[in-house]
């Protein structure tokens, strides 16, 4: 499956994930490249009737509230990414007959998560396939000012195939693991003991830097690639590339997103680059 977590510190809600793809029981690779966290942008229109000559439809678009949450999962890869990709195209284009008014919930927008994530699953398995994804849908909400994080959860308990939906709560301290995600969980926990057992003088990015180190040293088959972060805040979500010495030692530096190369394999786009923010 993966590694996710999820981690609130310094008033930012943190993910960070690997990009190793394994299927089968034996967990093998079939990419190191494959992104699981994506923004999941929402945008709120209000409607007014437009007249023309034969009726009176909608179509003045006035858009009034817009912002980004962060999605994360571990599991089946089509499924969750279709999960992703159609909730980006959906919330884009959330509108209502009359005057503006709020925006959906986070939980109304969490259940419309969970609906996709249940149909793709059920897509999936109808053709023999497992189908079973976790994830994490986490951002500020604007109605309690505070960050959230939903657990949509797909599991079979006795043969009876079913996807949870819950709000796990937020753990006492301060950049300690919020949300745990995929089947290299067991592992991220004894690697996260045994460092802050053995780097006492690092207190910030924790989980991150963990992440780090299980890609780098293979600690479990299905942990690996590099490692994707992105961190939601009170404006809504971002993603980052990893600033990486290409020579550890040395001051130069290379910027890697999802495992690719900003500047070598993904290159300008005519006069522009890939502006992303980075973070060491």
């Amino acid at each position: 499956m993966t590694i996710a977590v999820i981690w609130q510190e310094d008033g930012v809600l943190w993910c960070a994930a690997d990009t190793r793809l394994v299927v089968g029981k034996n967990d093998q690779t079939t990419s190191e490249k494959t992104a699981k966290i994506y923004s999941i942008p929402l945008s709120v229109c209000a409607l007014n009737p437009v007249a023309d000559l034969t009726n009176t439809a909608f179509g003045l678009r006035q858009p009034h509230y817009w912002t980004q949450y962060g999605f994360a999962y571990a599991g089946a890869a089509l499924p969750a990414t279709q999960t992703a990709v159609t909730a980006t195209t959906l919330l884009q284009n959330l509108a209502r007959p009359g005057d503006r008014t709020d925006p959906p919930a986070f939980e109304e927008i969490a259940e419309l998560m969970c609906r996709l994530a249940r149909r793709f699953m059920d897509d999936k398995r109808r053709f023999g396939a497992d189908g079973k994804f976790q994830a994490a849908f986490f951002g500020w909400c604007a109605y309690t000012t505070r960050f959230k994080v939903a657990h949509i959860h797909g599991r079979d308990d006795l043969g009876a195939f079913r996807v949870e939906l819950s709000y796990p709560k937020a753990p006492d301290t301060e950049g300690d693991p919020w949300l745990i995600l995929g089947s290299g969980a067991a592992t991220f926990e004894s690697t996260l003991t045994d460092y802050r057992r053995n780097e006492q003088h690092i207190k910030k990015r924790i989980p991150r830097r963990v992440i780090d180190q299980m890609v780098a040293e293979d600690r479990d088959p299905s942990v690996g690639g590099a490692t994707s972060i992105g961190a939601a805040n009170k404006h809504g979500f971002d993603l980052f590339y990893a600033v990486e010495p290409i020579v550890r030692g040395q001051p130069a530096a290379r910027r890697i997103f999802n495992g690719l190369d900003l500047d070598t394999e993904v290159g300008p786009i005519g006069q522009y680059i890939v502006a992303a923010i980075g973070v060491a």
